[in-house]
């Protein structure tokens, strides 16, 4: 005959070993007793996302300089840092930005590459991506990542001068004729 017996415990981290040990008496003679051991290892999945703008990491600001109305190329690298897969995996913008994925499920060390698109606006922006995903059990892992960039309009100006005078109108400044003009060019981005 055999019996099932159970017990139970909260998982801990890392490698974990114990011994189950039975004893029992026969009708006559000496206790007789066996032992058999187990193992499991503890493990914490953990996710991460690093974002970049235009090809680079700009967690602070201001970012790169993007000319107002050129393509703005934002990629979201997320890498399962855990032992163990995660699934459901989910990319998001709080920006309203549409990212996209090119898998839902991450094997423990994986990493895939996200990608989301838009247009430079003026001034300074910043948005954050953010990462969900499912371990086998337990509560989702997260983690986010800022990104900057400054939309900058170009813009140029020069300023011309006769003779060190500023002549926009005529009749400009009297020159000798026969003597030397000089013109400057004064340019300002």
């Amino acid at each position: 005959a055999n019996m099932t017996c159970t017990g139970s415990g909260t998982a801990t981290a890392g490698q974990y070993a114990n011994i189950g040990s039975v004893t029992g008496n026969p009708p006559a003679g000496s206790p007789v007793t066996d032992a058999d051991p187990s193992h499991y290892t503890g493990v914490t999945p953990t996710i991460d996302i690093e974002k970049a703008t235009n090809g680079q990491d700009a967690d602070a600001a201001p970012g790169p300089s993007i000319e107002v109305g050129q393509a703005v190329n934002w990629t979201y690298v997320v890498t399962n840092t855990g032992q163990t897969e995660l699934t459901g995996v989910t990319v998001t913008d709080d920006q309203g930005v549409a990212v996209s994925c090119p898998a839902t499920t991450l094997a423990a060390g994986a990493s895939m590459t996200c990608t989301g698109s838009g247009t430079a606006t003026a001034g300074q922006y910043a948005n954050i991506g953010s990462v969900t995903a499912n371990p086998p059990a337990g509560p989702p892992v997260t983690d986010t990542d800022p990104s900057h960039y400054i939309g900058e309009t170009p813009t140029i100006d020069i300023e011309k001068a006769t003779n060190g005078q500023d002549a926009d109108v005529a009749p400009g400044p009297s020159i000798e004729v026969g003597q030397v003009v000089n013109w400057t060019y004064v340019v300002t981005n």
